[in-house]
């Protein structure tokens, strides 16, 4: 059983001009007017925010904007080369930049495995042996960028499928046969014969750095749930280990979304320091001991 490395947002705050999902959103909407409106946005699940934007706005496409504002705005830090430099094999990411890459000097190869235009469940970039999956596409694939509800709702069904019928492809090689998990009960000659996150996900001990486990995320937490039915069947899966790093002791919500976590099998730990660096330091360090 493998080690695998989730890394989320976090670790592009700590940059300079490092933007949080919600300020890129603000960006699109255009500036609020009163402290209210301000705070009102704040209230607003994200990727519900991001069809309200794209339902009211003039715009050209939006994620292309984001796409742009990233290229523009974020680069790699200290804790990014950190990270690289700990060698996992696999990284999973929900960032769409890549800022990863960049930390190691190096040139990754986009990997396609499965033919995908809008989701990426198959597609990584590859350096030899390694591999980084953007979970949540990226940059150099404008329709892949996942910010609203509606492409977070079908990536759900898109990955229940793999789950259960299998995904279909129009690949000539495959003759009509589709994608399906190694964890799908079903016995067939071509399941889990492509390699996917989803399945090494559930597959291997996962470490999530730099997320916060949004409840908006429902895909992740299905794959959670998906995994402790597996482990309470006697399925050999991994363990998940949720680290969190903040420069604040645990507020209420913060409680609440740790217990749910611990319910569904995870591992909680804390790292709590005198600033989100540090306490990413120390992150990482630890990973470095295992």
């Amino acid at each position: 059983m493998a080690r695998i490395l989730f890394i989320g947002n976090g670790l592009n705050l700590v940059s300079d001009g490092g933007a949080s999902w919600n300020s890129l959103l603000n960006r699109l909407a255009g500036d609020a007017k009163t402290q209210h409106e301000e705070m009102v946005r704040k209230a607003k699940p994200f990727t519900l925010w991001f069809e309200e934007i794209k339902n009211s706005s003039k715009k050209r496409n939006l994620n292309e904007l984001v796409s742009e504002s990233l290229v523009k705005e974020l680069s790699s830090n200290k804790h990014h080369v950190d990270v690289m430099e700990l060698g996992f094999q696999h990284i999973l990411t929900t960032n769409y930049d890549y800022s990863l890459e960049e930390a190691t000097g190096a040139e990754w190869k986009l990997n396609k495995p499965a033919q995908e235009t809008t989701y990426s469940l198959f597609r990584r970039y590859s350096l030899g042996d390694r591999h980084i999956w953007h979970i949540h596409g990226d940059i150099g694939a404008k329709n892949s960028i996942m910010l609203g509800h509606e492409q977070y709702s079908k990536y759900i069904q898109k990955i229940r499928n793999f789950l259960t019928i299998g995904v279909s492809t129009k690949v000539k090689e495959r003759n009509g046969r589709a994608y399906l998990s190694k964890y799908s009960g079903k016995k067939v000659k071509t399941k889990g014969d492509v390699e996917t996150w989803v399945d090494l996900f559930l597959e291997h001990d996962v470490h999530i750095v730099g997320f916060s486990f949004d409840y908006t995320e429902n895909h992740l937490w299905n794959l959670l749930m998906e995994k402790q039915k597996l482990r309470k069947k006697g399925v050999l899966v991994g363990q998940t280990i949720f680290h969190r790093c903040s420069d604040t002791k645990q507020s209420v919500d913060d409680e609440a979304k740790l217990s749910i976590l611990s319910a569904f099998g995870v591992e909680i730990v804390d790292h709590t320091y005198s600033s989100f660096s540090e306490a990413y330091d120390k992150c990482i360090q630890s990973l470095s001991l295992e």
